[in-house]
């Protein structure tokens, strides 16, 4: 569900979390990079930064500031609380061994795919996302896998309510084009993107409903350049078999 717009927003806790953002982003940050980078006075930042720190959510390393670890326990109990615990992350596990690529989980939440948990072959590298990592849907594969289980109304919304940006030359920000991909997606089965995210990087995923009617996508992320051929055409194929196995195993047990 989109959330709706309030009428009437607090100022003081949106520029909180715009603080919040920029620290995530930059890795860290001292007073006089927020200044700048937020358009504060020195003495918001300052005030802002002694309240989070006060609190843990952020920690003063002799003059540069990081997110602190109490984050973790709003994220773990965010993902408790969603119930998408279960046999997903075995399938992720089990697919990045037998394709030797990058294997994802992502989870759509109000329009926008959430990165919950990822499989890292031995002789690979992760290319592409971040457990933790917010994305928008209509940018990759597994985004789009996961938008093809829904409405078009309710895609149509989304569009409106995030907005299509441009991540690369290759992204599609119409969103007619959009439905048009979704509905070939829903006949295929899996869904293809490549360069729209990052140039060079290609995905594929897979979309699957829990029980609650959530929708998630489990695939791959790789470099274009290895997808030689059909490779990528039976990659999705795989990936079908393996997320009907799981959602065979999550109507059994539940996720």
């Amino acid at each position: 569900m989109l959330a709706n717009t309030p009428s009437r927003q607090v100022k003081s806790v949106r520029t909180v979390f715009e603080l919040i953002d920029r620290l995530q982003a930059l890795g860290g940050a001292t007073p006089a990079q927020l200044t700048e980078e937020l358009d504060l006075s020195k003495s918001s930042v300052h005030n802002y930064l002694a309240t989070l720190e006060m609190e843990g959510y952020v920690v003063n390393d002799d003059g540069t500031y990081r997110l602190g670890l109490r984050f973790l326990t709003h994220g773990v109990a965010a993902r408790n609380m969603a119930g998408i615990e279960g046999p997903i992350g075995s399938t992720v596990e089990a697919i990045a061994a037998e394709l030797s690529q990058p294997t994802w989980w992502v989870t759509e939440e109000a329009g926008r795919g959430y990165f919950i948990e990822s499989a890292i072959p031995a002789d690979a590298s992760s290319i592409y996302g971040s457990v933790g990592k917010r994305s928008y849907l209509h940018t990759h594969a597994l985004g789009k896998a996961a938008l093809a289980l829904a409405s078009e109304e309710y895609v149509e919304r989304v569009a409106d309510h995030h907005g299509l940006p441009q991540q690369t030359r290759r992204t599609t920000t119409d969103v007619d084009a959009l439905l048009s991909e979704l509905t070939a997606i829903r006949e295929r089965g899996y869904a293809i993107s490549e360069g729209e995210a990052v140039l060079g990087v290609l995905s594929v995923g897979v979309g699957l409903e829990d029980a609650t009617g959530r929708r998630h996508a489990i695939g791959v992320f790789g470099h274009a350049r290895n997808f030689a051929g059909n490779r990528a055409e039976n990659i999705g194929q795989r990936l079908v078999e393996a997320v009907r196995d799981l959602e065979r195993d999550l109507q059994d047990g539940g996720a």
